[in-house]
């Protein structure tokens, strides 16, 4: 039987009653974005300023507070431009714009305080106004995790070394067809495409599709993408990259790991078999390599999750995430060195010792060193022309996404405005298959390069109407 809220419990008792839904986050499995609304503790204003210091951001500190704001322009723009097009009359409140953050976290707290005071409207605009208020937070929330993911200062570096393996490897016959090259085999490459890095609007969409939505979870952020001919022409490729240790398999993500391509299991039997025929003298050896390349079986079934449940089961290839060593100099400790030596020459005595005292590295590694994960696709040139012809536009993909996206950050907005939270686009059948060629960006997939291009791209240009432009300076 249930308690009866007439009879308020004593402190002792009332520790029983659990807040489940935010205990579900933490052991649950369940994801923050999906709560009904945000929970404090106890309400006002010193409650929301120490769960957002908490959280990572104190107001107190000028430069964290601009971040904030910062943060929460990104994200209202996100709402304005990405979710509320595909709703037709609805409009985010007006006051959200210069609203100060804690009175959001407030509101999405659903406050009675701050809302009777602040807004003396009617129970059901209160309630709207805190169903915006969390939407916000969730964009901004993911946000906070993609903007600093950019804003890393060693993306360019991380970039460039990661790709520069792939590079040297690559090679380009006399005839500009390019190859993957190995010290004992060669792998005609189709195609050699570098994955563009992804504008801050996409991380947002994807990140807020994912259970665990950090930016730290984006394992495609760097990749590449080989085309050859055919699906054993797959296998090779990969092994030549683990023999010039382009990839370290040590390093391999296990759970990344994906083969919708070609039936290992099937495929060593089917060696196995075709040797035998040629030690039986049944085939010669170039009889016996032709029989062993024209193997084409795919895998039947697999357990492995679906990373993209929006794109096609047509999409088949080998890829993996792999990890690799980034080293380089500590600019910190680069800056005080030079700052040392500077004292050197215009300070004696105890000025010099004490500017040095301060000007100490003792603590301070000279080398930053972490592992960075980066995506690996190897497909086959069927696979890829299938990859490229769509069920479905590209414009029909990403609305799916938003949709998708939509329902997650707002689903009480929607409820409250009289909103279906699925539209019958969200059931439609998939459309009859056409011969018409999607776009690249339908697949993720860039023109093809040249090494120059390659070079350019690993050099931070950027791509503009099939040019490449020096990157903005930072």
């Amino acid at each position: 039987m249930p308690f009866s809220a007439k009879r308020p419990l004593p402190p002792a008792l009332a520790r029983y009653v659990f807040s489940w839904e935010t205990m579900h986050t933490i052991i649950g499995g369940r994801s923050a974005l999906d709560l009904s609304h945000l929970r404090l503790v106890n309400g006002g204003t010193d409650e929301a300023y120490r769960f957002l210091a908490r959280y990572g951001y104190d107001l107190n500190v000028p430069s964290q507070s601009d971040d904030v704001q910062r943060i929460r322009q990104l994200s209202i723009e996100f709402v304005r431009s990405v979710l509320l097009p595909g709703l037709r009359g609805v409009q985010m409140p007006a006051e959200f714009e210069s609203m100060p953050v804690l009175d959001m976290l407030l509101l999405a707290a659903a406050d009675p305080e701050i809302a009777a005071k602040k807004y003396p409207d009617t129970a059901h605009e209160r309630t709207l106004r805190s169903a915006w208020a969390c939407a916000v937070l969730r964009v901004m929330h993911t946000m906070a995790h993609a903007v600093n993911y950019f804003q890393s200062n060693y993306y360019r570096e991380i970039r460039e070394r990661i790709l520069n393996r792939f590079v040297e490897q690559v090679r380009t016959h006399p005839d500009g067809s390019q190859y993957l090259h190995s010290a004992s085999f060669d792998v005609p490459l189709v195609r050699f495409e570098v994955k563009e890095t992804k504008p801050l609007h996409s991380v947002a969409i994807k990140l807020l599709q994912k259970q665990e939505n950090v930016a730290y979870d984006l394992f495609d952020h760097i990749g590449v993408r080989m085309i050859v001919q055919r699906p054993v022409d797959a296998l090779f490729a990969v092994r030549a990259l683990r023999e010039e240790h382009t990839i370290m398999y040590p390093n391999i993500k296990p759970t990344r790991s994906r083969n919708t391509l070609i039936e290992m299991h099937e495929y060593d039997n089917h060696v196995r078999s075709c040797l035998l025929r040629y030690q039986n003298g049944e085939l010669d050896e170039d009889g016996t390599a032709q029989a062993i390349h024209a193997f084409d079986s795919k895998p039947e079934t697999t357990e492995q999750v679906d990373w993209n449940p929006y794109s096609s089961d047509k999409y088949q290839s080998i890829q993996f995430t792999c990890r690799q060593m980034i080293r380089f100099a500590n600019p910190l400790f680069e800056r005080l060195t030079h700052a040392q030596a500077v004292a050197h020459k215009h300070l004696v005595g105890d000025p010099l010792q004490e500017m040095l005292k301060a000007l100490s590295t003792d603590q301070i590694d000279p080398e930053i060193q972490f592992f960075f994960p980066y995506e690996v696709q190897v497909m086959d040139i069927a696979s890829y022309e299938q990859a490229t012809e769509g069920r479905a536009s590209y414009a029909e993909y990403k609305e799916r996404q938003i949709a998708s996206v939509r329902r997650r950050v707002m689903p009480r907005v929607l409820e409250l405005i009289g909103q279906p939270l699925e539209t019958e686009a969200d059931h439609a059948a998939p459309q009859a298959e056409t011969a018409k060629k999607r776009s690249y960006s339908a697949t993720g997939l860039l023109p093809e390069m040249s090494v120059e291009q390659m070079r350019a791209m690993v050099d931070g240009y950027r791509r503009v109407n099939g040019d490449y432009v020096p990157p903005e300076p930072t």
